[in-house]
């Protein structure tokens, strides 16, 4: 089985493809989270996603694909995989659709978690990040203010520029404008699981493992 699984900012998409991914045996391919890695990297190519990066702009598609590519190569064809964060424009549809098929892999579902803009800045503007073990951290969950010291290391801890009011913004507008197009592509594929991310994660992906 191969997946893309959708969602704005948010919308728990990350933890439902890693739940995905354990219940069937998928391997989890984040693209946002491989672009990061790369940007702590002293690469040019590295150099090239942190400036994107910092300029909250999307990393270009043959950057995209290409990454994507290399990941594909180091996964056996035996293995599904379930792809968040691509395609995430028109451009890659079909250039990430053909190195699936040049794989002998099709795309079976898509995968949409809709959740209100407004509920998205909430959830988001409670991110935060530990700078010593990179650990993900929860306003009010695992931290109860922005002062505290990472729980699962001591670490000092920092917002994302990406998880700040300009921030936020600026990728919610992209989401909208650029990635929903390619939502509607698969809907009208006919092979578009749409959920309401708008409750406990639990019932998301209940909800998902029985429209799959």
């Amino acid at each position: 089985m191969n997946l893309i699984i959708f969602g704005p900012q948010g919308s728990g998409k990350g933890t439902q493809a890693d739940m995905l991914a354990e219940k069937f045996d998928l391997s989890h391919i984040e693209t946002g989270q491989i672009f990061r890695d790369m940007g702590r990297g002293d690469t040019e190519l590295g150099k090239i996603v942190k400036k994107f990066d910092d300029q909250k702009e999307m990393v270009p598609d043959d950057i995209t694909v290409t990454t994507l590519q290399e990941c594909l190569k180091k996964i056996s064809i035996e293995k599904g995989v379930i792809l968040d964060s691509a395609p995430r424009t028109i451009g890659q549809i079909d250039p990430v659709e053909k190195l699936m098929k040049a794989d002998g892999r099709s795309i079976d579902k898509a995968i949409y978690i809709r959740l209100p803009y407004d509920e998205s800045v909430a959830r988001i503007t409670k991110r935060y990040l530990c700078t010593v073990c990179l650990n993900h951290i929860v306003l009010g969950k695992h931290i109860q203010s922005q002062h505290d010291i990472c729980p699962i290391c001591g670490g000092l801890i920092t917002q994302r520029g990406d998880d700040t009011p300009d921030g936020i913004a600026k990728r919610l507008k992209t989401f909208y404008e650029v990635t929903v197009p390619v939502i509607s592509h698969y809907r009208d594929k006919g092979i578009l699981i749409e959920v309401d991310g708008n409750r406990p994660m639990e019932a998301v992906f209940e909800d998902i493992i029985r429209q799959i």
